[in-house]
């Protein structure tokens, strides 16, 4: 296994990775609670009561077959790797199963879409920052 130092600003400390990340004991539970703190009134933490929909074996083949079908992300035309819900779903397994709300993105458009999305630079600056 190999060691990293923690990853808080200023430890020296060896560390494994721990549950996503490079962090000492000490500080673990300071980044855990900075984390919260990012998400905390953002839609994207309420999306875990649904999230299990992406695992099940109708959305993997659907998602596939989809991807086939339109192989390149409509916005900047590379190789589309993630069937986007152009409405998001919320749950609703109409809307998510619905091929007619389906657009082939890549990772780096859906990305910013999501973002925009979900309000996650609602807090901070106060508004929306350039994604470009």
């Amino acid at each position: 296994m190999k060691l990293k130092l923690c990853g808080y600003p200023g430890c020296n400390r060896l560390v494994l990775k721990i549950d996503g990340g490079y962090y000492c004991p000490e500080h673990k539970a300071l980044a855990d609670q900075k984390k919260k703190e990012i998400y905390k009134d953002t839609k994207r933490k309420q999306s875990g009561k649904y999230h299990n929909l992406y695992n099940s074996t109708l959305w993997r083949q659907m998602s596939k077959e989809f991807l086939k079908k339109y192989p390149t992300c409509f916005i900047c035309g590379a190789k589309a790797t993630i069937a986007d819900h152009i409405t998001p779903h919320r749950g609703n397994t109409e809307l998510f199963y619905n091929v007619d709300n389906l657009q082939p993105m890549c990772w780096k458009c859906h990305s910013k879409k999501t973002l925009i999305e979900n309000d996650f630079f609602k807090k901070g600056d106060g508004g929306s920052k350039n994604l470009k």
